[in-house]
């Protein structure tokens, strides 16, 4: 499998599978495929439980986290490499990789992956607070995840107790961030500089991706 980000004002997804591999992503968000890629979707949320109730959770789970209930299973049923292009969104991509680690970024932001994950939610006492809302996707599992981003994503990891403000605008997505390190700084001088009503305190360790044009998606 070769996954590559291309482009430069408006970025897309190229995806390259080799015979028998399979890549996920949301529902929507194809530009093109080679016409002998097989297509499927698949119930989101339900963690293999095909039963009624694992079928409602599924539905209230994606609802809730941004997502579709259905998520599309792309695999190359051929001898030879098949490509598929896909896009977000907005403008561009951010590739990050999650090794049993949770990741967490706006909602509606994940658009693919390497592997199958788990898109869930995550209640947010400081993104409330601070103008991001209550509620976060939180994608689990083992694969490079592709989340959207407006324009060239600016990438900062922070050592153990080491600390940025970030505009909520510019927020992104976290990897390996506490809810008891994410504060929401509220103050008149966020909102005379142009800041946004408040700044979000974020203090690491940890891998904060932020996008240089503001947005409220």
């Amino acid at each position: 499998m070769n996954c590559k980000i291309v482009g430069y004002d408006f970025k897309t997804l190229e995806v390259t599978l080799g015979p028998g591999e399979t890549f996920y992503a949301e529902r929507g968000s194809i530009v093109y495929v080679d016409t002998d890629m097989r297509r499927d979707v698949e119930m989101t949320g339900s963690n293999g439980n095909s039963g009624l109730g694992g079928l409602i959770a599924g539905a209230v789970k994606s609802a809730l986290s941004g997502e579709s209930l259905m998520i599309l299973k792309m695999t190359n049923p051929t001898s030879r490499e098949l490509k598929a292009v896909l896009a977000g969104s907005v403008s561009s991509l951010i590739a990050i990789k999650i090794q049993g680690e949770p990741l967490v970024c706006r909602l509606g932001y994940y658009v693919a992956s390497t592997a199958r994950v788990e898109v869930g939610m995550r209640l947010s006492v400081s993104g409330l607070l601070g103008g991001l809302g209550a509620m976060f996707q939180k994608i689990e599992g083992n694969a490079t995840v592709f989340v959207d981003s407006a324009g060239t994503a600016i990438e900062r990891v922070l050592n153990a107790g080491e600390t940025i403000e970030v505009d909520e605008r510019h927020l992104v997505a976290m990897r390996g961030i506490s809810e008891s390190r994410i504060q929401a700084g509220w103050s008149i001088g966020n909102v005379l500089r142009g800041e946004g009503v408040s700044m979000m305190r974020i203090t690491g360790p940890g891998t904060v991706y932020m996008s240089p044009i503001g947005t409220g998606k």
